[in-house]
């Protein structure tokens, strides 16, 4: 069943980052470093909006909604869902009125306009998908999931072709392709026609439930989104376009990695740990630590290897200097902070403890803000995301410091040295491949640097091959 699911929503959870990551660096063709800069700056802040508006209820969607319950029941979480939907909607606007305020960018009534339609439909869209996942409709699901990066950049890319290389003509194309898509769907997702009837007992268990996780969520956000506005603050929106490509590139790739472990991985723990007890579940998440490690430390040692001449070849002239500085670091902090999130607290989720991970949670963002403030002061832009960088390994080593302490929660040190071993000679082998800024040249490095590593892989883990050697013969030999 689980694995079903997985491959279901496969293609939606695989699409969308990888077009995510393709669009930021399409738009650096586009956009000069002050529109991207505002671009980054005004999503940003509607990510912010969503958690502090409508995410608490999303937790409560995902936790309590019963596509079973009868029809008095479903009435009830319509309305509500309806309500509150209006309220995060007039917050919403209230929230982007006050944009000004925060974000100083030279605002017209289209950039205002294009925001405003941009974080509302924003907001409701990522509400209804989590809700269609959590309903299991997948086509739904894949719908809103897919048109937001796919026809929002297609939009977005006809907007400033037909009009202007503006941030607002960006926006538009977002805006238009997200109510495009709610407009398909809404019919079958079906919403409550009498937003005044809202559940006093949905409001209270949602609240309850939710509020505790949106503080952690903030919290998350902040790290991953407030060094925009400290250089926003001291640099100017010009200073986050440039820092923006880098930052994002690197904590996408880094996320995207990950993704490829960790669909299944912590369902298979909780499974383990119902079944056999919570020891042998923590066994589970100590050996999807193992894979998680052995996948990331190959991309962001391998994407470190080749940043320089990647992003000469698919990177507009005017962000390359900044973007090759700042990536190397961006992609180690992603990095630390996908360790943390999908091994280093897993233990805690695992047993129910939800206040550490609460508090790392505070302290990473913290952390990764103090760490980029003080980089910036020190050592520039390029500073400002390494600083956030040492934060965010900050953040990683409190959490393993905590699980080894609280209940013995480490990787083991042999897996921790094998894998280093055959990240360095991937590393090693890219250093003596010549490289240059040609499709070629870097598929050969890919190529060159994953072969090395593999081959290193399995030199370092010789028994667990000859076991796979083994079944791979006895398969043949029935």
């Amino acid at each position: 069943m689980l694995l079903r699911q997985t491959l279901l929503y496969l293609p939606a959870q695989v699409l969308g980052p990888v077009v995510q990551f393709l669009s930021i660096v399409l738009w650096t063709y586009f956009l000069d470093p002050v529109e991207m800069g505002t671009f980054a700056l005004i999503t940003a802040a509607q990510e912010f909006g969503y958690i502090a508006t409508m995410f608490w209820f999303t937790l409560y969607t995902m936790r309590y909604f019963d596509r079973n319950a009868d029809a008095h029941g479903q009435a009830a979480f319509m309305n509500t869902e309806a309500g509150v939907m209006l309220a995060a909607a007039v917050g919403t606007a209230l929230g982007v009125i006050a944009l000004p305020l925060f974000i100083d960018v030279a605002w017209s009534p289209s950039l205002a306009a294009a925001a405003l339609g941009y974080c509302l439909s924003r907001t409701l869209a990522t509400h209804l998908t989590d809700r269609a996942r959590t309903a299991q409709d997948t086509r739904v699901y894949t719908i809103m999931q897919v048109s937001w990066p796919v026809l929002g950049l297609a939009l977005g890319v006809l907007f400033v072709k037909l009009f202007s290389a503006s941030a607002a003509n960006v926006l538009w194309g977002y805006a238009l392709a997200q109510c495009l898509a709610l407009a398909g769907v809404i019919g079958r997702l079906g919403l409550g026609s009498r937003p005044h009837h809202i559940s006093a007992d949905i409001i209270r268990t949602g609240l309850r439930y939710g509020m505790p996780l949106v503080i952690g969520g903030l919290f998350v956000w902040l790290a991953n989104n407030g060094l925009r506005f400290i250089i926003e603050h001291k640099e100017g929106a010009g200073a986050v376009g440039l820092v923006t490509v880098g930052w994002g590139l690197g904590l996408r790739a880094a996320a995207f990695s990950a993704m490829l472990v960790t669909a299944a991985a912590f369902p298979l723990a909780v499974a383990r740990s119902r079944e056999n007890g919570i020891s042998e579940g923590q066994a589970q998440l100590v050996r999807n630590g193992v894979l998680l490690l052995a996948i990331l430390a190959p991309a962001a040692g391998g994407l470190w290897a080749i940043s320089g001449p990647l992003v000469e070849r698919i990177v507009a002239a005017p962000f390359r200097e900044m973007t090759a500085a700042v990536l190397p670091w961006a992609i180690l902090a992603g990095a630390a902070r996908n360790l943390r999130i999908h091994f280093g607290e897993q233990v805690f989720l695992l047993r129910e403890e939800t206040r550490i991970p609460l508090a790392n949670d505070v302290f990473d963002g913290l952390s990764t803000i103090v760490g980029g403030a003080t980089g910036l002061a020190m050592g520039g832009l390029p500073g400002s995301v390494a600083g956030a960088a040492f934060g965010a390994i900050a953040s990683l080593l409190v959490t393993l410091i905590c699980g080894a302490y609280l209940h013995r929660f480490t990787l083991p040190m042999g897996h921790l040295v094998r894998i280093a071993i055959a990240t360095a000679a991937m590393i090693a082998a890219l250093h003596f491949v010549p490289m240059s800024a040609t499709v070629p040249s870097l598929a050969a490095a890919i190529l060159t640097g994953g072969m090395v590593y593999v081959v290193a892989l399995a030199a370092v883990y010789p028994g667990e091959v000859g076991g796979v050697l083994a079944k791979f013969r006895a398969l043949r030999q029935v």
